[in-house]
């Protein structure tokens, strides 16, 4: 399996929520994509990692992920996640095949947890990373009221990586064209494909809020001291 995946980091969100742009907040002294990028190129089964980012930090990402060889291309991303990986995906070499997308604002991803996710992707052809929900959830209508309770066993957070083969990922892209979604999971199911749940360490968080980074960074600094 090495090398067989393709990478594709979406990095062109505007950090509203965060209140400045999150993916260069510092962790332990180095930008949270800094730390992204690292943990893939680190993965036995990754050949090749293409960013998106918005035009003007182009040229910054560039200088940033220097270091890495996995890195292949920064490219411009889109009005959307959607159009960004699409242009993401058109500088992958010709040779890759199986995809793996990734939230470029979750740095604490492992390198093992990485190659263990791409590994189930070549067994079943597309798998999403999630964990279990403890709360309890409620389904409301559209004034609040609950609808029903649904049980926690058959739920689950999801998050990345989202792996695929990247002939079902084309595919399913053609089959749902001018459609968005919040994940590639849901843009798969949607084309009638099934997407298997893979457990991923609750560490996995995606910065969202100046909290998450500190956070965060605590783990960091656990990880360093071990």
């Amino acid at each position: 399996m090495k090398g067989l995946f393709g990478v594709l980091l979406p990095a062109a969100g505007s950090g509203t929520r965060f209140g400045r742009d999150k993916l260069s907040f510092p962790l332990c002294g180095k930008p949270v994509l800094w730390h992204t990028v690292s943990a893939f190129q680190a993965a036995e089964s990754v050949g090749c990692i293409v960013i998106a980012t918005r035009k003007e930090n182009i040229e910054a990402v560039k200088s940033l992920t220097a270091e890495f060889s996995k890195v292949i291309a920064v490219t411009e991303g889109g009005q959307t996640r959607g159009e960004s990986i699409l242009r993401a995906m058109e500088a992958l070499p010709v040779e890759v095949e199986y995809l793996s997308i990734h939230d470029a604002a979750r740095p604490l991803i492992l390198p093992e947890e990485i190659d263990r996710i791409h590994g189930e992707a070549v067994r079943y052809g597309a798998v999403c990373a999630g964990t279990p929900v403890y709360s309890t959830v409620q389904r409301v209508d559209s004034e609040g009221f609950i609808i029903d309770t649904p049980d926690r066993n058959s739920l689950m957070a999801a998050a990345t990586p989202q792996a695929f083969s990247l002939a079902l990922y084309k595919e399913s892209c053609a089959k749902t064209a001018g459609r968005n979604f919040t994940d590639d999971a849901g843009l798969v199911r949607a084309a009638g494909g099934r997407v298997k749940m893979i457990r991923c360490s609750e560490e996995n968080i995606k910065i969202t809020t100046p909290s998450d980074g500190t956070f965060a960074e605590e783990i960091l600094r656990r990880r360093l001291q071990k």
